[in-house]
């Protein structure tokens, strides 16, 4: 005979929802009367199976009571364990049942957060109260009674996902997900989620049911001798449960079951082990990640750092480790993770990282680093996510001194991950205290291994072709002819979102020719594969050049069906979904801090793909749910409508902010009629445009990707909707008055700064203004090679109105003050093709810059460091480099005709090629053989000599300006040389007639 909860309560006119309402005690009390019937008709705890109860009901009538009946299966644990001591199996069979449908509630939740379809079919109204399915029902008679030996129960105890017990419970609700109107496929999806969590449930359920559960405690470690013990510290031995660590342990097992972005499987279900180089300075072979983390715990001495490009899996790897920790390590090793993104600088580095500490409601970090506890593994995610501060390159580098005092105290163990370009900022200070390693790509096991968990996650078919369009095209091998393409395959995120196209007809060949055009850079590509995922996800707008397979719903796609669709859409059209994605992605960018919180914003229809939520019980993608110590606990410390919201992952973030930005870049050229048919821009006046501009690109630095995906983005535009010619005249118009100070006396930039504190955004009016004017070159320079025509920062020097030789200069010196980062991009990529003729750049340090095809003509770099500068093909013709720094300079093939070098150092110097005629030398610093290169060159070693030639070159000059009408002939002398006969009695030759080095429009 079994016990029937539902059936108790209708018996005695109790309802589902009048019973949700009371009390826990109240609830205590039901409880208590079902015992004592129980006794009066000799039932026992196996007799007790809820799980069986909610599987027999449809979703609807499952959503509503699945909470009271758990409710009611805990306090039936408590008052079955106060009259008798429950037996292991007894004990175990309540445990399971209960944390069974906790998971079982969390996916549910999860699922609804998502809108699958499938909840459209299960919420048909039903005639009957419960299922009539027949398999389903035949499944459930093998959980109802409930027979559980001692040795099944240590089974079910020990191996937990893979016991008897559990399996048969697995295909109870497999087949109720079918009867609900799920795939087969995804159901079983479903049913593993809820499983990859389950260990994460009973660990809480054990913890918070200690007393009555004390036979279960054993196998999770809890309350063991040790638990709190530390042999080196001299701890004493106690068996009290500390049960905030015990619910933060279980915590990250249970989000195991977390939604791989919008999938109906989890990030365990497709993850592989990662392979890393040890960055030791030798040449090290790679080694599996995760072994080598092992060993590194038993250094205390140093920091781990795990560093890679993003995409490459660090964050799921802390997800991961951290949960596996924490089932097989604890106690030895309790696993803290914090997203440094999420952090407030604080007065001490404890605080700091327990402002980031998602569970410091219920404890503070400080407690858990104690001497009385054991050793935590602080896994901090993200170095280069570190938030903004007004300070932020004193702030952060203050940040990490404190880290690496914290791990002098050899008590815990700091793990750090970071993208290598972060990394390599701080490394060179710190090498000592810190071992890195660097993710690999995925080898050919690797990709096998992954095509395999695909495989089973998706079906046969679709793994082997994709598998086969991959391998058709090349891109497994190390010398693929498509290396970009290739390199992405090589990646696990996006050799997944690959995976995500192929599957639903939107990986072809057009994306392969994409690749194979030389003309096409990586964001030209990578533009084309987010754009199509875009058209994946919102099924809208399907271009004439991309045509979806015909596939039959279900294995190959599973959620993003025409039902899936439009539960996203939600009735609106595609366009309004796109605009208030990009609205919410410039917040997020605006904000500089990964993530805003916004109080009244609606954001149900957010796609899940696209963005994480948090909040009063919003939250499906973080692990703020899992924290909660009872059913009934919500998440109470926020606002009733306020949202936290950030990007699924950051690559999406960048693609979504580009195209953001895209859009709004693009508004400066929209235009509309006013009633006389003429045609105004939308955004009209000069301060208008520079209040849109500074509104734009006030928040901070534009990073490499956004520049580049939000360029490609614009050359993707229908010519009939977009002009480069305008926009590029209109930011031109801009960049002249931002050089003037124009927009600072005009009050713009306070403007714009009240706008950025509204999101938490520390940024100085001085800040915002350098933002502004770096991110503005960052676009224009990026457009004009876009197009092919050098870009001029300083003007035209012919235009005396429209030229600022101190451009340059300006810029240079304000990203001096920014991060390091900020003049190294300049340097190494902003600087090459670009068209600086008669620009002032003296004294300035541009050791390492890149003028290659550089247009430096009339130049003014006295005393500047140019230190192992990269200078081929550039024009330096007339330019002053007196006191330049030029050692390890590679000048090949670069015109230095008419240049003063007078004092310059050469020393190592490349000087092949380069064209030294009339070019000044004296006192410079060279070795013999470059000098007798230069000298055959042409060059003059004598500074009267030099000056005397220019008196001559500017008389000639002058008598060409009064007789051509050309404005531009009097940066061309070439005519003039042939002419002159140097003063050391040698007939200088002309330079090559067809050297097109000084024609601005000409980009190479």
């Amino acid at each position: 005979m079994n016990l029937s909860i539902r059936h108790w309560l209708a018996e005695r006119q109790l309802t589902i929802s009048y019973t949700s309402n009371l009390a826990v005690g109240q609830l205590s009390g039901i409880a208590y009367r079902i015992v004592q019937d129980m006794e009066v008709k000799s039932l026992i705890p196996l007799d007790i199976c809820t799980l069986a109860e909610v599987l027999a009901l449809p979703l609807d009538t499952v959503e509503q009571e699945i909470t009271v009946i758990t409710l009611l299966t805990e306090s039936l644990l408590h008052s079955l364990s106060q009259k008798k001591a429950l037996k292991r199996n007894e004990g175990t069979w309540l445990a399971f049942q209960l944390a069974y449908l906790r998971a079982l509630k969390e996916v549910l939740h999860q699922e609804t957060i998502l809108q699958r379809p499938w909840l459209n079919r299960a919420k048909i109204p039903f005639c009957t109260p419960v299922l009539q399915d027949v398999p389903l029902q035949g499944l459930l008679k093998t959980l109802s009674p409930g027979k559980l030996t001692d040795t099944q129960a240590e089974q079910a105890l020990s191996l937990v996902a893979d016991s008897l017990l559990v399996q048969q419970m697995n295909y109870a609700t497999a087949a109720w997900f079918v009867a609900n109107g799920t795939e087969e496929l995804e159901a079983k999806l479903l049913t593993q989620r809820l499983t990859h969590a389950l260990p994460g449930y009973l660990l809480s359920v054990i913890a918070q049911n200690a007393l009555a559960l004390a036979q279960l405690q054993k196998f999770f470690q809890l309350g063991t001798p040790g638990d709190n013990h530390s042999p080196e510290l001299g701890a004493m031995v106690t068996d009290k449960i500390d049960l905030h660590r015990e619910n933060y342990r279980a915590s990250l097992l249970q989000n195991l079951s977390t939604p791989l972005l919008m999938e109906s499987f989890a990030l365990k279900d497709i993850y592989i082990p990662l392979a890393g180089i040890p960055q030791t300075g030798n040449d090290e072979l790679p080694v599996d990640l995760k072994t080598w983390m092992q060993q590194q715990l038993t250094d205390l001495e140093t920091i781990t750092v795990i560093e890679s490009a993003p995409g490459y899996g660090k964050t799921s790897f802390c997800q991961m480790w951290a949960a596996e920790i924490a089932r097989e390590l604890y106690p030895s090793w309790m696993p803290v993770v914090i997203r440094l993104r999420d952090i407030r600088y604080d007065k001490n580095l404890i605080e700091t990282l327990n402002s980031g500490f998602g569970f410091n409601q219920h404890t503070h970090l400080a407690t858990w680093l104690g001497q009385d506890h054991s050793r935590c593994v602080l896994l901090l995610d993200g170095l280069d996510e570190l938030p903004s501060a007004s300070q932020s390159k004193r702030t952060k580098r203050i940040f990490i001194q404190q880290l690496i005092q914290f791990q002098a105290q050899h008590r815990h163990k700091i793990v750090l991950t970071s993208r290598s370009t972060t990394v390599q900022e701080f490394a060179p200070e710190i090498p000592p205290q810190w071992r890195r390693i660097e993710i690999q790509q995925l080898t050919a096991n690797k990709l096998k291994l992954w095509f395999q968990q695909w495989t089973l996650i998706q079906s046969l078919p679709v793994a082997q072709n994709f598998f086969t369009f991959l391998k058709q095209a090349g891109l497994f091998t190390s010398k693929s002819k498509l290396p970009e393409l290739s390199a992405l395959v090589h990646q696990p995120l996006m050799l997944y979102l690959l995976g995500v196209l192929h599957r639903d007809g939107l990986l072809d060949d057009a994306i392969l020719q994409l690749a194979y055009n030389q003309q096409n850079t990586d964001s030209s590509l990578l533009w084309e594969i987010y754009h199509r995922l875009q058209q994946w996800l919102l099924g809208y707008p399907l271009t004439s050049n991309i045509h979806t397979s015909l596939q039959r719903s279900g294995l190959a796609h599973i959620h993003r069906t025409q039902e899936a669709i439009a539960n996203l859409l939600a009735s609106h059209h595609p366009q309004n979904l796109i605009d208030h994605i990009q609205t919410i992605s410039l917040q997020i960018l605006h904000s500089d801090r990964h993530q805003i919180t916004l109080e009244s914003t609606p954001t149900s229809n957010l796609p899940a793909f696209y963005f994480q939520m948090q909040g009063c019980r919003g939250d499906v993608f973080t692990p703020m749910t899992a924290f909660a110590t009872t059913e009934e606990t919500s998440a109470t410390h926020c606002l009733p409508n306020a949202q936290t919201i950030e990007f699924s992952h950051p690559n999406l973030g960048t693609y979504l902010c580009a195209e953001a930005v895209a859009s709004q870049l693009q508004m400066l050229t929209q235009c509309q009629g006013d009633i006389y048919g003429t045609q105004n821009f939308l955004i009209d006046s000069p301060s208008s445009v520079a209040q849109h501009l500074y509104n734009l690109l006030g928040y901070g630095i534009l990073t490499q990707g956004i520049t580049e995906l939000a360029i490609a983005s614009l050359h993707h535009q229908p010519k009939n909707h977009f002009s480069w010619e305008i926009l590029i005249q209109r930011l031109e118009s801009f960049w002249r008055g931002y050089c003037q100070g124009r927009w600072l006396d005009e009050g713009i930039a306070h403007t714009a700064l009240s706008y950025f504190h509204t999101l938490q955004n520390p940024v100085n009016v001085e800040q915002l203004n350098t933002y502004v004017g770096i991110n503005v070159f960052f676009l224009l320079g990026g457009m004009h090679k876009k197009i092919q025509v050098a870009f001029s920062p300083c003007g035209n020097p012919s235009n005396t109105t429209e030229f600022y030789p101190e451009a340059m200069l300006m810029l240079l010196a304000k990203a001096a003050l920014l991060d390091t980062n900020v003049i190294k991009r300049i340097h190494s990529e902003s600087l090459s093709g670009i068209n600086l003729s008669g620009a002032s750049l003296s004294q300035i340090m541009l050791a390492g810059s890149n003028f290659e095809q550089t247009n430096l003509v009339n130049a003014v770099l006295t005393g500047a460091n140019l230190t192992g500068a990269n200078l081929t093909g550039a024009n330096l013709s007339q330019a002053n480099l007196t006191g330049a720094n030029l050692p390890n300079a590679n000048l090949s093939a670069a015109n230095l005709t008419n240049t003063n070098l007078t004092g310059a150092n050469l020393i190592d110097a490349n000087l092949s090629d380069a064209n030294f005629t009339n070019a000044c030398l004296s006192d410079t610093v060279i070795s013999e053989g470059n000098r007798e290169t230069a000298k055959f060159n042409g060059a003059l070693f004598s500074l009267e000599q030099f000056q005397a030639l220019k008196v001559l070159l500017s008389e000639q000059s002058q008598f060409h300006i009064q007789s051509s009408t050309d404005s531009t002939k009097i940066w061309d002398n070439t005519d003039d040389i042939g002419i002159i006969e140097s003063l050391e009695g040698e007939l200088m030759l002309p330079p090559n007639l067809d050297d097109d080095a000084d024609d601005e429009t000409v980009f190479y």
